[in-house]
């Protein structure tokens, strides 16, 4: 597969691990780092009109989160993608940013590789789901289902649900595809389903819960 040159904004409030980040990806020929910053703030002020295929960015950031950061985000640009950077597998917070529009997370001792590895999973994909995101997605709904008052969302489907367990074991697209007889394009399809139940379970609690929208 030929080398792409996506767009990435890296917002991280550790400057040796910016640093590090910003140095291995200018050396990639799949990534073009357009934007830095160390805080929401800065990262806001300095989005003016670049296109940024993929943000990666700190959960934990002082001042304004990173939830908040992928609500504005997602918000400015519904074809950014964005992924968490998370030092902890803090699975409130990144449930938060799951919601707000995220679709990936990732621990900070990942090897560089491999995140750029997932990156472009997330990238080439649309929304990749990893086995974390499945775990979360299943425990999320699962909860609904044994809460009597619930919060009013839809349920997963008996479909939706056998292919994001069959992602929580592990298996890529391709191979949950061939496991249940179906194409790519349809695991995608459920996947995105999954992904807008999610958010429209969760999205008038985030925004009474954080109170700022961008």
């Amino acid at each position: 597969m030929e080398p792409a040159n996506y767009y990435l904004a890296i917002v991280e409030d550790k400057p040796v691990i910016l640093d590090a980040l910003l140095a291995y990806f200018s050396s990639s020929p799949n990534f073009n780092p357009i934007l830095a910053a160390e805080s929401a703030e800065q990262f806001i002020e300095s989005w003016q009109e670049q296109r940024i295929d993929l943000l990666l960015c700190d959960i934990s950031l002082r001042g304004k989160s990173g939830v908040e950061i992928a609500w504005y985000a997602k918000r400015k640009s519904s074809t950014t993608q964005v992924v968490m950077f998370t030092m902890f597998d803090n699975k409130e917070t990144v449930f938060q940013a799951l919601c707000a529009g995220a679709s990936d997370y990732l621990l900070k001792n990942t090897p560089l590789p491999q995140v750029e590895a997932r990156l472009l999973e997330v990238l080439r994909g649309g929304s990749a789901m990893s086995p974390q995101v499945a775990r979360m997605i299943l425990g999320h709904f699962n909860a609904l289902a044994n809460d009597a008052v619930g919060i009013g969302g839809e349920q997963l489907t008996p479909r939706e649900t056998e292919i994001i367990s069959l992602l929580q074991k592990g298996g890529g697209y391709r191979q949950v595809a061939e496991q249940l007889s179906i194409s790519v394009a349809t695991v995608k399809f459920h996947i995105r389903n999954v992904y807008g139940k999610l958010q429209l379970n969760s999205r008038d609690g985030l925004v009474g819960k954080y109170g700022w929208m961008g």
